[in-house]
C-alpha cells in the first residue's frame, strides 16, 4: 500500500547532498572573517542558507548569510547564486569590515551593507500646473466611474528621496474619505480633475502651505450668514 509520502530519488538525494556540502562550504568562509573568540563563545552565530526570490528580475534562488549577534545586532547579505555557485571571493567582497564586529559584540546596531546613497533630487519642471494647492480634486485611484476619490492639492512637485534625479510628481493629494495622502503623476484629466462644481483655478490658496483650517473657517463663515439671512426674512 502506498503511503501519502514519498522518498526522494537518487538525483534529488544526490542534489540535496551536493547543496548541504556548498552551504557548509560558504559558513566555512564567513567564519574566516569573524574572531575565533566570538565563534567559541557563541558572541556571533553564522546562518547560511538557500532562499528562493520572489522577484522576477533577479536570480531564482539566493544564498543568504546572517551573521546574528545578541541584542538583535548584526546583519544579513544575499548573494544572487545558488550556493554550489559560490566562490570565496563572492563572501570577500561582501563581508563587513572588522570593526563592526566590535561594535555588534558591544551591542552597537549599525548597519551593513551601508544604504545605498540617494540621488540628488534636481530642478522640478518649469511648468505652471493647473490646480493650485488647496484646490478640491478628484483623483482616479481605480479603473472604472467609480474609481475616482476626492481630495485637496497640499503640495506641488512631489517627490520620494530615492526617485531618479529630476522625476517629480505635478501633485500630493490628501484624500476626503480615506484621510491619507497619494500623488497624481500627470496634470491631465484622466488622471485628476476638478471636484464635481468647482474650477480648475481652486480656491486659490497659498502655493507653499495648505492650511485646512483656513479652509473650513471660511466655510463656517459662509454657513453663519446663510443662518443670519433666513433669521431676517423669518421676522
Amino acid at each position: 500500500m502506498k503511503g501519502p509520502f514519498k522518498l526522494p530519488s537518487k538525483e534529488e538525494q544526490e542534489a540535496e547532498k551536493k547543496k548541504r556540502a556548498a552551504l557548509k562550504d560558504v559558513k566555512g568562509w564567513v567564519e574566516e572573517y569573524i574572531p575565533k573568540a566570538y565563534l567559541a563563545d557563541r558572541s556571533c552565530v553564522v546562518d547560511v542558507s538557500e532562499v528562493q526570490c520572489g522577484d522576477p528580475e533577479c536570480a531564482p534562488i539566493d544564498t543568504v548569510v546572517k551573521l546574528i549577534f545578541e541584542n538583535s545586532c548584526g546583519c544579513v547579505f544575499g548573494i544572487p547564486c545558488e550556493a554550489w555557485e559560490v566562490q570565496q571571493e563572492d563572501v570577500e567582497e561582501l563581508m563587513p569590515p572588522k570593526e563592526m564586529f566590535e561594535d555588534w559584540k558591544k551591542g552597537n546596531d549599525v548597519k551593513w551593507p551601508p544604504e545605498p546613497e540617494l540621488p540628488e533630487p534636481g530642478e522640478h519642471p518649469d511648468i505652471e500646473l493647473r490646480f493650485p494647492i488647496g484646490a478640491a480634486v478628484e483623483c482616479c485611484i481605480a479603473r472604472g466611474p467609480n474609481g475616482w476619490a476626492a481630495g485637496v492639492v497640499v503640495a506641488h512637485w512631489y517627490r520620494t528621496p530615492s526617485w531618479p534625479t529630476g522625476q517629480y510628481a505635478p501633485y500630493q493629494i490628501k484624500l476626503t474619505e480615506q484621510d491619507n495622502l497619494i500623488f497624481a503623476p500627470q496634470d491631465k484629466d484622466n488622471c485628476i480633475r476638478a471636484a464635481t462644481g468647482s474650477s480648475a483655478d481652486g480656491p486659490g490658496a497659498d502655493e507653499n502651505e495648505y492650511e485646512p483650517e483656513d479652509i473650513e473657517g471660511e466655510d463656517d463663515e459662509e454657513e453663519e450668514d446663510e443662518e443670519e439671512d433666513e433669521e431676517d426674512k423669518a421676522a
